[in-house]
């Protein structure tokens, strides 16, 4: 069978699944950028799989089989997603270093008050207004939507990705004939 299976003519699914691979053996420092780009250009030009397996022979484990890898950015989510409620302060970062700012400035004129024996200007609200006003953008910016973010990423990689390489939608810009 393995005779046979390197004449097979590949599938777009096989090119893809070729591509992801790629693309974990370039987050893994296994290949470089133009290593990538160059196994790329030969994996949408690939008809069989003799010629895709051809691309994998010196990384480790060869080319694996359809559904098989998981490349390194789309590794499986932890077993328990991170509740979309609750803990504010985590899920608005700006909210955190608003919080850490004010109350540190704050904490410093008041030893400055107590010092002084009188009170001074409030200074810390400079800080504080502009942390609040990115804290406010970070917020809006946040809103709606957010329940696609992976498919979202996922198609924007394969995106930018086919447009890196001058494709536009299809695998191989040549005909099937």
């Amino acid at each position: 069978m393995t005779e046979d299976h390197g004449k097979l003519r590949i599938s777009n699914a096989d090119r893809d699944e070729a591509i992801a691979q790629l693309q974990a053996a370039l987050d893994e420092g296994r290949i470089d950028l133009g290593e990538f780009d160059e196994r790329s250009v030969a994996a949408y030009n690939a008809k069989t799989n003799a010629e895709l397996d051809l691309i994998f022979e010196d990384l480790p484990g060869g080319r694996p089989k359809v559904g098989e890898v998981v490349p390194a950015e789309d590794a499986p989510a932890p077993a328990a997603p991170p509740a979309r409620r609750g803990n504010l302060i985590r899920r608005i970062p700006a909210l955190q270093g608003l919080i850490t700012v004010g109350l540190i400035t704050t904490g410093v004129w008041f030893a400055t008050w107590v010092g002084s024996g009188e009170p001074t200007y409030f200074w810390p609200i400079w800080p504080i207004l502009g942390l609040g006003i990115a804290t406010v953008l970070q917020v809006v910016n946040m809103g709606g939507g957010d329940d696609d973010d992976e498919d979202d990423d996922g198609e924007r990689r394969r995106r930018d990705r086919s447009h890196r390489h001058g494709h536009d939608g299809g695998h191989h810009g040549r005909s099937s004939h």
